[in-house]
């Protein structure tokens, strides 16, 4: 117990140690209010778009007169939602930058899926820190800070060779050192998960405990090559050197490679081309023969064939008949677009093994469903559902139907598909044995290393 209290005392009694270990702390408690603060404002905006569609949809049935049913398509905003879990606030992924509570209605689908509200930039929030970011950025360099130097420090003040000397040797002095702190360390990260779980409500389920593996597993890797570097028998300046490169290469170079080699292997600037074709072909349809376009819907739309001519003046009918032809012609693009943000995020998936820190930041996003792959699982639901508004009006506009209270109150509303399993354990159970067989390598390592 005696050594143990001499251990904890010279843990904390640096001031970097200190410093280090409370700036951890505190960055973890300003990203969790920080993300619970705009996992909240975006919860609000999801339960106020429903609402006020409500409202909407209560107001137009209950009118005396109820508007045309072109009118009524070409008005109606019904809601959706991007089903993110309430992980989303620690781990805000996609989220932060695409809209997760968009409203479409039954005009052309791509000029709205990528439509974006206008903010004001000076009240948009700096930065994107999360405890994400915290986790899988700042965690490794306060790892690095307390442990890295703990050799080369006992070699420095000359004490190395007399703990060599001890009956216990000098390498079971190193173990237990960073034992403590990787201790201290992980008590800190478990007060900032459960502080987040306080918070947000979070339930203490299956989705927790692995959150605590990964981050475990995580904090076992930079500890392992931390040992590696320390039994190299280097000074403190060339272990702090290699230890920081091998940050910067883990958690900056290779991650940045691989986002830029996908990036250059799939396209991004694609839905700016499928907006922009999209809006022309709707626009140079005003000056082409209506009823030809019409014909042409009909040929897509085949169980609307037994709607009457147009006439001579303006008719919703063609009009919607002209926004779905303007989707209909970038649909391979479209369709493109999915495929390749599918295929992007599966290679992701096999690249992120070359980086401990991509791998934990794509493993934590996808249990919190702010992924590309939960990204783009919304932007197919929104485009079902925008087929269900279409063909809900479809039927009144192309029949001549009159719209009823009874169908303005069961217009089709928004609902969520069931989400596939987040992250497998078998890729857990594979970043394990690595993990583990890093750190015995090092242990070894640690133990053939002479004093001087």
């Amino acid at each position: 117990m005696l050594q143990f209290k001499l251990e904890c005392k010279r843990l904390f009694s640096g001031t970097v140690n200190k410093l280090v270990l409370a700036l951890f702390l505190i960055s973890g408690l300003v990203a969790i209010y920080q993300g619970a603060q705009g996992y909240k404002s975006q919860r609000v905006d999801q339960y106020k778009s429903t609402v006020v569609f409500q409202q909407e949809r209560e107001y137009v049935a209950n009118r005396e007169t109820l508007p045309e049913p072109g009118s009524i398509a070409y008005y109606a905003s019904a809601p959706t939602q991007w089903q993110l879990s309430p992980w989303a606030a620690l781990f805000v992924g996609e989220s932060q930058h695409s809209m997760v509570a968009t409203k479409i209605k039954a005009l052309a689908l791509q000029g709205q899926i990528f439509n974006r509200e206008i903010v004001n930039p000076s009240q948009q929030r700096t930065g994107g820190l999360d405890l994400g970011f915290v986790l899988v950025y700042l965690l490794p360099i306060v790892i690095g800070i307390v442990t890295v130097t703990l050799i080369s420090d006992e070699q420095h003040a000359g004490r190395w060779r007399l703990l060599s000397a001890l009956p216990i040797r000098a390498y079971f002095q190193v173990y237990k050192q960073l034992g403590l702190r990787f201790a201290v360390i992980w008590l800190l990260t478990a007060v900032l998960l459960i502080s987040a779980a306080a918070l947000l409500s979070l339930p203490f389920d299956g989705t927790f405990w692995l959150v605590c593996a990964a981050i475990t597993l995580y904090m076992l890797f930079w500890f392992s090559l931390a040992g590696l570097i320390m039994s190299l028998g280097k000074s403190s300046v060339v272990n702090s050197l290699a230890y920081l490169s091998s940050w910067v290469i883990f958690a900056i170079l290779i991650p940045g490679a691989i986002h830029l080699y996908l990036s250059n292997s799939y396209q991004t600037n694609t839905p700016l081309e499928i907006s922009l074709k999209q809006r022309l072909i709707m626009n140079d349809g005003w000056d082409q023969n209506q009823q030809a376009a019409l014909d042409e819907f009909l040929s897509h739309e085949p169980q609307w064939q037994s709607t009457s001519p147009l006439g001579d003046t303006f008719d919703w009918k063609w009009y919607f008949a002209q926004q779905h032809l303007s989707d209909i012609a970038v649909d391979e693009q479209w369709q493109g677009y999915l495929q390749n943000r599918a295929l992007r995020h599966q290679q992701l998936q096999k690249l992120s093994w070359l980086s401990p820190a991509l791998m934990l930041q794509f493993g934590l996003n996808q249990l919190a469903h702010t992924s590309s792959y939960h990204q783009t699982e919304y932007f197919k639901e929104i485009a079902h559902y925008h087929q269900q508004i279409r063909h809900f009006f479809y039927d009144f506009m192309f029949f001549d139907k009159a719209v009823t209270k009874e169908d303005i109150l069961n217009f089709p509303l928004y609902k969520n598909q069931p989400q596939t399993p987040s992250q497998s354990f078998s890729s857990l159970l594979f970043a394990t044995l690595l993990v583990f067989g890093l750190a015995i390598f090092a242990a070894q390592r640690l133990t053939k290393l002479k004093p001087i």
